[in-house]
């Protein structure tokens, strides 16, 4: 009697453990709910919502929640890879007042290329019924070429007048172990029906010219630098946590 009740208090803590236990490791996709995705897309090691514009020599909270939400595209609103063209000025905007913006804005900055969080906003699709679950499980599935940082701020002025190859030079990864910058090998924006940009997506690639890892298994710790205008994003990813049920999950 005494082991069983022993091996039942043991059951029953693991049941506890697992019931409060993250849910991108302890429930599947199709078990999320609004509540699930909101806490993957705000608090989870691959999301980073309410960071605000920082000096250079500034290190950020990073992690801070905003009051507000800037929301996030739904992999079906990546309809446009061109760029927006318009040079600083244009649309009655100067590079003052771009920067203006940008500075006075917060913004959610997503590691986009984690099925993580491409899971969860296909789910929150499949919820709202624009999508299917074969549909969202096949998307999810697909394994992005390169590393993909998603930002998405409460005023994208500055990225809609100045295109996406204006960013190009703009942003870069930084590893905390070798110092190595990795630059993105392209800049593509994300649209709404009426082609205002709701978010820029960064790539960078995988491997080196050299055919090495950009991110080597060991890795502690990846910064994020985006520059807009004077504002300047600073934020981190930290790999030894970005890891789900299957396993190692950038």
């Amino acid at each position: 009697m005494k082991t069983l009740a022993v091996g039942t208090a043991i059951l029953a803590a693991a049941a506890i453990a697992f019931a409060g236990g993250d849910v991108w490791k302890t429930k599947s996709m199709d078990q999320w709910t609004d509540k699930d995705i909101i806490e993957i897309l705000t608090t989870s090691p691959w999301a980073k919502a309410g960071v605000v514009p920082q000096g250079a020599s500034t290190r950020p909270a990073g992690m801070t929640q905003s009051t507000g939400s800037t929301g996030i595209a739904g992999s079906k609103s990546d309809i446009s890879h061109t760029a927006a063209g318009a040079a600083p000025g244009q649309n009655g905007a100067s590079d003052k007042e771009d920067s203006a913006a940008a500075n006075d804005a917060s913004y959610s900055i997503f590691w986009w290329s984690s099925r993580t969080i491409r899971a969860a906003s296909e789910r929150r699709a499949v919820l709202k019924g624009t999508v299917t679950e074969t549909e969202a499980e096949k998307t999810v599935s697909n394994v992005p070429d390169d590393y993909m940082v998603l930002v998405q701020g409460t005023n994208m002025q500055i990225f809609q007048h100045r295109g996406e190859q204006a960013f190009e030079k703009a942003a870069y990864l930084q590893l905390k172990k070798t110092k190595e910058k990795v630059y993105p090998s392209k800049v593509a924006f994300l649209k709404t029906a009426d082609g205002s940009v709701n978010g820029a997506i960064f790539y960078f690639p995988k491997k080196s010219a050299s055919g090495e890892p950009t991110i080597a298994p060991d890795e502690k710790e990846i910064d994020f630098y985006l520059q807009m205008g004077g504002a300047k994003l600073i934020t981190y990813f930290d790999p030894r946590k970005m890891v789900d049920s299957k396993g190692e999950d950038l």
